[in-house]
């Protein structure tokens, strides 16, 4: 007669280590043990500590982001103001430099007639050297 012989489940690293233990077969009661053995199995779960860590960093990375977003967002908002202060600043030098020009043709009409002529010939003198 055969005899055939039913060998116990254990898991790899308890066959590796040589304190294997067979797990429990269904309908039998786990032990105090085991289940202290499970719990402790879960809170040194790098998944489970991991978690929470990545939480934390991705917390921190987020809100330096928003800082440093928020910091660039500022600083182009002031060049812009200054820029569009500086764009005020020309158009009203601008507009008085045609004002005040205006008003001395106004009170000089023979003299700005006279140096308009005078720059007149000015540049046709030197446009006809530089085709000659």
């Amino acid at each position: 007669m055969e005899q055939t012989t039913t060998a116990p489940s254990y898991t790899t690293n308890e066959a590796a280590s040589g304190n294997a233990k067979p797990f429990p077969v269904s309908g039998q009661a786990a032990s105090a043990t085991a289940g202290g053995a499970a719990a402790e199995a879960l809170s040194h779960d790098p998944a489970a500590t991991a978690a929470p860590a990545a939480h934390n960093l991705l917390d921190r990375v987020t809100q330096r982001a928003h800082e440093a977003v928020d910091g660039v967002s500022s600083r182009i908002s002031s060049t812009l103001d200054s820029l569009q202060g500086g764009v005020s600043n020309v158009g009203d030098t601008r507009d008085e430099w045609v004002e005040s020009a205006r008003e001395a043709i106004r009170q000089h009409p023979f003299a700005a007639l006279g140096g308009a002529v005078l720059i007149g010939l000015a540049l046709r003198s030197l446009m006809t050297t530089r085709e000659r």
